[in-house]
């Protein structure tokens, strides 16, 4: 894999430095998706993890990962969790054929609702689910106070801001 946007003039910033993790993640399940395309996306999974196992090399214990993984077989010098990310998801990417498929409707995922959402209360009423208590008289008191603040902080800006 290349990240031909910043790998050629090592300016890849954090974000661009984790895309091949996505990139990798993604292939592997098209695989399942896709079975067609397995032979094709495997073969770039596989020799991408090698190139990267190369890469993995660096640090004190030898063991950070580096970016570029073509045309480098030793450490590159960059480290960093998108670095590190990348080589994990090419090196777990190559084990999509020991999983499971993604769950769908017809294979068992389903997904139930809960009206109660974590209250603790197995009623389905909508009143039990986000109801609060009634506001108190101190309650009442404490807006207006902080009304009147936001207020004379707005109004005191703009004057300040007009002189």
């Amino acid at each position: 894999m290349y990240e031909v946007a910043c790998e050629p003039n090592g300016k890849c910033d954090n974000d661009q430095m984790s895309f091949k993790a996505y990139l990798s993640r993604w292939m592997a399940v098209a695989t399942q998706l896709a079975p067609f395309t397995s032979a094709t996306i495997t073969n770039y999974l596989a020799k991408s993890a090698i190139a990267a196992a190369q890469q993995c090399s660096g640090g004190t214990s030898g063991t950070v990962c580096g970016l570029k993984w073509i045309d480098n077989s030793t450490y590159d010098g960059t480290y960093g969790p998108g670095q590190q990310m990348a080589a994990m998801q090419v090196f777990i990417g190559n084990l999509i054929g020991y999983t499971a498929p993604p769950l769908t409707n017809d294979t068992g995922g389903t997904s139930v609702g809960n009206p109660a959402a974590g209250t603790g209360s197995s009623s389905s009423s909508s009143s039990a689910v986000g109801t609060t208590p009634a506001s108190t008289k101190g309650d009442s008191v404490g807006a207006g106070f902080l009304t009147a603040g936001v207020l004379l902080s707005i109004i005191g800006g703009a004057i300040w801001m007009a002189i």
